[in-house]
């Protein structure tokens, strides 16, 4: 267990310190941050109302974007550069490989939130914060971002062309995003199954500030799905 953790940390370090030295993630999360910011604006003093509601509901749409912006190197940089089958060669479980790849890109979409916590400071400062659903958004936004993450490196897995994964991942998500936004067109148990794959559905109570295991359940459930595929993918590749 020890190694493996260590194995994890070894490639965990790997990663993060490529995003570090890669411009185009701080382009990414610059341009992710400006735009919340306008959202959160927007709301506050065009609607002249002090709620995060607003940067909730609107940041979903731009994980949809950002999150895939951010995996579609994982893997796919790797096939380029031909690097992966050098690291795929030493004693390193294809698990343990994506979960460092995983938890990096988290640690990333993480960070990036991290300077939105000043929205909460603002509102505070204007009006009644509402401490509860404000953390239940943000715990919302966190479990959306992991299942967001996992679906991203999934697609950067797939192919070696970093534009074709950022799309992939786009298509998935978004499928996953619209889903519930459909269900007037259909009725009876598929309009249920549809409600309850879709994304945004699940978010919804998070933003009302309530914290439902059926929704954490949801998103754990995402996440686990594809970084499994991701492993079972990588395994029939690198057999």
């Amino acid at each position: 267990m020890k190694k493996d953790n260590k194995t994890i940390g070894v490639l965990l370090r790997k990663e993060i310190l490529i995003s570090l030295k890669t411009p185009a993630a701080y382009v990414v999360i610059i341009v992710f941050l400006l735009i919340s910011g306008y959202i959160f604006a927007d709301g506050l003093f065009l609607s002249n109302v002090a709620t995060l509601r607003s940067f909730f509901s609107l940041t979903n749409i731009l994980f949809l974007f950002f999150i895939p912006a951010l995996t579609m190197r994982s893997f796919s940089e790797e096939f380029r550069n031909g690097t992966l089958e050098v690291l795929v060669t030493h004693p390193v479980s294809r698990s343990r490989l994506v979960a460092a790849k995983l938890l990096a890109s988290y640690l990333v979409v993480v960070a990036s939130l991290a300077p939105t916590l000043i929205y909460l400071i603002i509102v505070a400062g204007l009006g009644d914060l509402d401490v509860g659903a404000a953390f239940a958004g943000y715990i919302g936004l966190l479990l959306l971002a992991a299942g967001y993450v996992a679906t991203g490196v999934f697609a950067s897995s797939l192919t070696q062309n970093q534009v074709a994964a950022f799309i992939i991942a786009l298509f998935v998500l978004f499928i996953f995003f619209i889903l519930d936004k459909v269900t007037a067109l259909t009725g009876g148990t598929f309009a249920y199954v549809l409600q309850y794959v879709s994304s945004d559905f699940h978010l919804e109570n998070f933003y009302k500030g309530v914290i439902d295991l059926r929704d954490v359940v949801y998103f754990a459930g995402v996440t686990a799905f594809f970084a499994s595929m991701t492993s079972k993918w990588l395994e029939l590749k690198f057999k």
